[in-house]
C-alpha cells in the first residue's frame, strides 16, 4: 500500500490477533511473535476492519434473534445470528421492537426470523419484515407452560399439605415404608417391574412394525427407542431385562455379630474393634471395619420416621405430576392420585398440558393446524386459561415451529461465547468493541 510501513499480510495478522485476544493480550502476543505493536493499535484496526467490511455481506435469508445481557437485570441488547452460517451477523444496544424493526428493513431479503416468545421481538419483526415467516422456539413455549403450570399450583397448597398429612397417617405407607426398609433388593424389583412390562410392550410393537417390513430406524423413531437399541432386541429376541449387579460377600460378614453386640455395648472405636477381630483370626485391613462403623454411624445419626413425607410444593410438585409413573417416585407417588382426585380441575389441567406437551414435542413434520387450534380452544378450560390469549396471538409462529426446523438453539451457543469474550473483556470496553469481536472475522 501506498506510503504504508506495514504489509498486507502483517496488518491481517494483527487483526486477527485482535479479533481473538482482544488489546493488551494481543499486544503481549505480537511481542511474542516479534511483530510488536500497541494495544490501541490493535483496537484501532479491529474496529475499522468491522465498519468497512460487514458493509459488503450477502444477505441472509433466516436469522435468529434472542437477548443476551450486557449487565444481568439492567441492560440486555439484541444478537442476530445466520442459521444458516451460523453466524453472527450484528449485534444491537438494546432490546426494543422498534430497534430491531429498523435493522430488519435495513437488511431486505429475510424470509424466516426464528425468536422467542417476547412480544418486543414479535412487535419488531412484524413492523419491519412483514412478509417474513415467524417461527418461535419450542422450547421457550415449553418453558412459559412450565412456569404457568408451577405458579397455578401454589392455589392446592392446603389441599397438598392436608393430603400429606393424611398419608403420613395412613398405615398403608407406614408398611411400605418398613418394607423399603427392611429389603431394599425387593423393593428396586417391584418398582423396576414397571418398566420391564413397558419395554416387553415395545419389544412386541417392534416386532409387528418389523413383520410389516419397516426398517430399524423408522421402528426406532415410532417406538420412541434408540436405533441400536432396537437393533440389540432383535439379535437377543428378547427385550433384556434389568441386570444388577450383586455385590460380593464381604470378609466382614463372619464376625458381624460381634460387631453388633459390641456396638449395642457403647464401643465407637474402630481402632479396637478392629484388633479385636484380629484376635479372632480376622484377615482383614482396620479400613474394612472403619467403613462399617462409619455406615453404623451414619444410620444412626440420622434417623428417618418411617412414614413420614414432605409436603412437596412448587416445581416439586409440578415434576411429579409431570412424571410417566408417578408411583415409581416412592411415597410422594400416592399422593398425586389423591390429589387428582380431590382437585378435578387440576386433573382437566394435567392433561391438556400433556397433549400440549406431546404436540410441541413431536418430530414428524406434518401440519396439525387444526390440532393447535383445538387445543388452544380446550386450554381456555383450565387452570392455564390466561395464557391462551398470548398463545393465540402466536400462533402462526406456533404452527410454523411444528412444521419447520429452525429454532434459536444455534442462538444461545453464540451468546454463551459473547459472555466468554465479554468476561475476557472484565466489562471495561465498549459496545462497538465488544461488537467487533463477536462478529466473525472478515
Amino acid at each position: 500500500m501506498r506510503h504504508g510501513r506495514q504489509t498486507t499480510r502483517l496488518t491481517d495478522l494483527h487483526y486477527y490477533i485482535a479479533h481473538t485476544l482482544g488489546g493488551s493480550a494481543g499486544a503481549r502476543m505480537t511481542v511474542r511473535l516479534c511483530c510488536p505493536i500497541s494495544p490501541d493499535t490493535l483496537i484501532r484496526r479491529l474496529l475499522s476492519r468491522a465498519r468497512n467490511t460487514r458493509k459488503d455481506m450477502a444477505p441472509a435469508r433466516v436469522v435468529g434473534v434472542d437477548d443476551w445481557a450486557w449487565r444481568r437485570g439492567h441492560h440486555y441488547g439484541t444478537i442476530v445470528v445466520d442459521l444458516e452460517k451460523n453466524d453472527v451477523i450484528d449485534l444491537l444496544p438494546d432490546r426494543d421492537a422498534d430497534t430491531l424493526a429498523r435493522w430488519l428493513q435495513a437488511h431486505p431479503g429475510i424470509e424466516i426470523i426464528a425468536r422467542d416468545r417476547a412480544g418486543a421481538y414479535a412487535d419488531g419483526c412484524r413492523r419491519g419484515a412483514p412478509f417474513a415467516l415467524q417461527v418461535t422456539d419450542r422450547w421457550h413455549l415449553l418453558r412459559n407452560l412450565s412456569e404457568a403450570f408451577v405458579n397455578s399450583l401454589d392455589r392446592f397448597t392446603t389441599t397438598v399439605r392436608t393430603l400429606t398429612r393424611q398419608l403420613n397417617a395412613s398405615t398403608v405407607v407406614s408398611e411400605i415404608s418398613e418394607t423399603v426398609r427392611a429389603h431394599p433388593e425387593e423393593a428396586q424389583t417391584v418398582v423396576m417391574s414397571g418398566s420391564g412390562e413397558r419395554r416387553d410392550i415395545l419389544f412386541k410393537e417392534a416386532l409387528a412394525l418389523k413383520a410389516e417390513g419397516h426398517s430399524i430406524q423408522a421402528i426406532a423413531t415410532t417406538i420412541g427407542v434408540e436405533r441400536k437399541t432396537v437393533r440389540r432386541w432383535f439379535q437377543r429376541g428378547h427385550a433384556p431385562p434389568w441386570k444388577r449387579t450383586v455385590p460380593p460377600r464381604s470378609i466382614l460378614v463372619p464376625y458381624t455379630p460381634h460387631l453388633e453386640k459390641r456396638w449395642s455395648e457403647g464401643c465407637r472405636n474402630s481402632r479396637q474393634l478392629w484388633r479385636e477381630l484380629l484376635e479372632q483370626g480376622f484377615a482383614g485391613q482396620y479400613g474394612t471395619v472403619w467403613k462399617w462403623v462409619a455406615t453404623r454411624q451414619g444410620c444412626s445419626a440420622k434417623p428417618i420416621p418411617s412414614a413420614h413425607v414432605a409436603p412437596p410444593l412448587g416445581r416439586r410438585l409440578a415434576r411429579l405430576l409431570l412424571a410417566e409413573d408417578p408411583l415409581s417416585a416412592g411415597q410422594e407417588g400416592l399422593l398425586v392420585p389423591a390429589l387428582l382426585k380431590a382437585e378435578p380441575y387440576l386433573a382437566v389441567t394435567l392433561c391438556w398440558l400433556r397433549k400440549m406437551q406431546t404436540l410441541l414435542c413431536k418430530k414428524e413434520d406434518t401440519s396439525t393446524e387444526g390440532d393447535l387450534k383445538a387445543l388452544l380452544e380446550e386450554g381456555k378450560t383450565t387452570l392455564l386459561s390466561r395464557l391462551i390469549p398470548a398463545l393465540e396471538r402466536d400462533a402462526a409462529a406456533i404452527e410454523a415451529s411444528l412444521v419447520t426446523s429452525w429454532t434459536t438453539s444455534p442462538v444461545e451457543g453464540q451468546i454463551s461465547r459473547l459472555k466468554m469474550i465479554k468476561r475476557t473483556m472484565f466489562g471495561r470496553a465498549g459496545f462497538q468493541l465488544l461488537r467487533a469481536r463477536v462478529l466473525q472475522p472478515a
